[in-house]
């Protein structure tokens, strides 16, 4: 991993190998890391960028309100500094808002999209799951992190897994930036660009899983109707969180295709 300045923060990164550029965003309280499975994969035969969102993993942060419009103008001053000039962009859930949002913003950067797990206008009921999560945030990461796993992990998932999950909430408890999280949660509450998907020409792909309680499937079936040009996948026995089990290959799968297709 690396670091580098941009847009007045310092911002945490793994650059990997040539090719056409993919850019995975990743979601929610979560940093670079979670693009591992995919991004060892794929950097073989593309070049491949994850980093963390501001106030997320190992980004810092600054005095400004966070928004989407902010994360996705972080986005733009890295790949500048980078010198990536365009790019697939992968996001998921606030990833994908940030991706959905860079893409209305700059289009002559965005060769295709990969929209995972994602809304592009929050509702009452997403509004309320919010209301919980900012609770138990306030209470603390281990409160959140209970409050946020049933919503993203199937129940036989979560069983089989018990003990790894405990690592990761522990770690969490000592390393997660409470107050990223709380900025992340308040970027989404009013997030609304339904309207201008139409701006957007590059080819996508939604990702959805069947059992999505956080959001469900009218919210990213919404997406794809609204997109110019645009499919829906739909995994089953799979929640907000796509990257599980054998869902992993299927992906990976899904982006070497939709690769191939653009390029």
């Amino acid at each position: 991993m690396s670091k580098i300045e941009a847009n007045n923060i310092v911002i945490n990164y793994r650059l990997e190998g040539k090719g056409d550029a993919i850019v995975f965003i990743h979601g929610l309280s979560d940093s670079l890391n979670y693009w591992s499975p995919l991004q060892s994969q794929l950097k073989n035969e593309y070049q491949t960028l994850s980093y963390d969102l501001r106030a997320h993993g190992e980004s810092s942060d600054d005095e400004n309100e966070i928004t989407i419009d902010l994360y996705s103008q972080d986005l733009y001053h890295l790949l500048k500094k980078l010198n990536i000039s365009d790019a697939v962009f992968i996001g998921l859930s606030l990833g994908g808002n940030v991706a959905l949002n860079f893409a209305i913003k700059h289009p002559e950067m965005v060769n295709g999209l990969i929209i995972m797990s994602s809304f592009s206008e929050s509702s009452k009921n997403l509004q309320d799951i919010f209301d919980q999560f900012y609770l138990g945030i306030n209470e603390g990461f281990g409160e959140f992190f209970d409050i946020i796993v049933p919503y993203t992990i199937p129940e036989d998932v979560l069983v089989e897994n018990k003990e790894v999950l405990e690592f990761v909430r522990q770690e969490g408890i000592k390393t997660a930036n409470v107050e990223g999280i709380k900025a992340g949660i308040r970027a989404g509450y009013d997030f609304s660009i339904t309207d201008k998907l139409s701006a957007i020409n590059a080819p996508a792909i939604i990702i959805s899983g069947k059992d999505d309680e956080l959001t469900d499937l009218n919210m990213q079936r919404n997406i794809h109707k609204n997109l110019n040009n645009s499919e829906m996948i739909i995994l089953e026995d799979t929640k907000h969180n796509v990257l599980i089990g054998n869902n992993i290959v299927k992906i990976i799968n899904i982006i070497k295709d939709f690769m191939q297709k653009i390029s």
